[in-house]
């Protein structure tokens, strides 16, 4: 679906890790479970949340970060 807009990626802001300065990233899940009795469900439930880590450190930036 093209929606007009135009987007120069050479423009963007490229994104590095806090601690090494690497520039490319893993999708890694972090999980919180929800009790039973907030889903109504007759088990407690996980629910996943995407972050990203470094290739190179294992790091994870403050922006990838779950909020807490």
């Amino acid at each position: 679906m093209d929606n007009g807009l135009k987007i120069d990626l050479k423009a963007a802001e490229t994104v590095v890790c806090e601690k090494c300065n690497n520039t490319t990233f893993s999708e890694v899940f972090s999980f919180k479970k929800v009790s039973k009795l907030l889903t109504g469900s007759s088990q407690d439930a996980l629910v996943p949340f995407p972050m990203y880590k470094c290739e190179s450190c294992g790091h994870i930036n403050e922006e990838f970060q779950m909020p807490e």
